[in-house]
């Protein structure tokens, strides 16, 4: 049974603004400096970046449809926590909702998604909240975002958990039954050319050479 979660979804059509964004953002080692820059615009500490070459078990996910998105990744580990008013700031893509906090300006604002350069569906981890974009609405409704702690899901959905388990020092055999300290971003690299955003794939050797230049 899939389980529940609200909705996590922007008033304006998606895939058309941020067809836009990507216009104004360039692609490349870009997409790692805009990752950085809102790390460090929420106070993180430090940031680590992964090029997960792996496909994990497809047993046990959210939705079935979703095993599209267990293969190779670029991950992005902060220590910063999202507040409220971050989650806000991504439903509002052209208002980075942040305009009234000086030493937060950008966090999770309009460069964040230059990441869908490289990913159709990007997911994270951060507290105690699971977050799915899904901005071509193709299984949620924008996106959903559950509480992982209080539901239980690592232990119902393990292959949902699977990739992050290993870069967060997580326990294989009792994953994420407290929340994160931190937030762990996974982009799934885009393999197709479906996207109503971007039609450009990306494959770990393109990701390697971003790190490279970074």
């Amino acid at each position: 049974m899939e389980p529940e979660g609200a909705d996590f979804r922007p008033s304006e059509p998606y895939t058309r603004r941020l067809r836009r964004i990507l216009e104004e953002y360039p692609d490349g080692s870009q997409v790692l400096r805009e990752i950085l820059q809102n790390s460090d615009d929420a106070k993180s500490t430090e940031q680590i970046f992964i090029l997960d070459h792996n496909t994990y078990s497809s047993n046990k996910l959210f939705k079935s449809e979703l095993q599209r998105f267990q293969g190779p990744a670029l991950l992005a580990i902060n220590s910063g926590i999202f507040e409220e008013r971050d989650f806000d700031s991504l439903l509002k893509l052209s208002d980075s909702e942040k305009h009234d906090q000086f030493d937060k300006i950008g966090v999770m604002g309009v460069g964040f998604n230059s990441i869908y350069h490289i990913t159709h569906s990007p997911s994270f981890i951060t507290g105690d909240k699971y977050v799915i974009l899904d901005p071509h609405e193709w299984y949620y409704k924008g996106g959903k975002k559950f509480n992982f702690v209080a539901d239980n899901l690592a232990k119902r959905y393990p292959g949902q958990f699977a990739p992050f388990i290993l870069p967060s020092k997580e326990p294989s055999s009792n994953p994420f039954k407290t929340p994160f300290k931190g937030t762990f971003f996974r982009y799934p690299l885009r393999d197709n050319d479906e996207s109503d955003i971007s039609k450009k794939i990306y494959k770990p050797q393109e990701i390697l050479d971003m790190f490279r230049k970074f």
